[in-house]
């Protein structure tokens, strides 16, 4: 099997700990640097999208999730801001968030409007490679025991617009 990590991450005005659309800026940085994976730009200008290669050992995936993440710090205290990940981030207005300008994103925010700023929400997502199906069903049955490890994990944005929305993951209301 393989494994490759995949982090949507907030940028945080370190003064109220609101968004900041510092994405622009902080890629540009990095720009200058080598590290392994990528860092590009998200939907809106207060959130990065950090991605590793493929990985067949944890060791080496760990490694370079460090790199990165140094790579990132650095970076961002250059900018005076912050890095975290999470579901949602606990006040922001999406609707005052501002779209990348990038073509694709430029075209979703034509397609779905104001809404596209909705998607300022923050996922980890972690990809398993299976070489057939068998692997798959085998691995879909291993982890089955799991199954309330992950919901509990996943219960990281209670918080929408300074309000306790009641719910443990106002996330996928968000994507809904």
């Amino acid at each position: 099997l393989t494994v490759g990590v995949e982090l949507e991450l907030q940028l945080l005005n370190l003064s109220d700990f609101d968004l900041a659309a510092a994405s622009g800026d902080l890629l540009e940085l990095l720009s200058r640097k080598t590290f392994p994976g990528t860092v590009t730009h998200e939907i809106t200008q207060g959130m990065i999208d950090v991605a590793t290669g493929i990985h067949s050992r944890y060791g080496e995936l760990q490694a370079e999730l460090r790199s990165i993440s140094g790579a990132l710090v650095k970076a961002a205290d250059r900018l005076n801001i912050g890095v975290c990940g999470g579901g949602t981030h606990p006040f922001q207005i999406w609707p005052e968030q501002r779209i990348t300008e990038t073509p694709r994103y430029r075209q979703v925010s034509a397609l779905y409007g104001y809404l596209a700023k909705q998607f300022t929400i923050f996922g980890q997502h972690v990809h398993i490679g299976c070489r057939n199906g068998d692997e798959v069903l085998f691995l879909l049955h291993a982890l089955n025991r799991f199954v309330p490890q992950f919901i509990a994990l996943s219960a990281s944005s209670p918080f929408s617009h300074g309000h306790d929305t009641l719910f443990d993951s106002s996330r996928l209301n968000s994507v809904s």
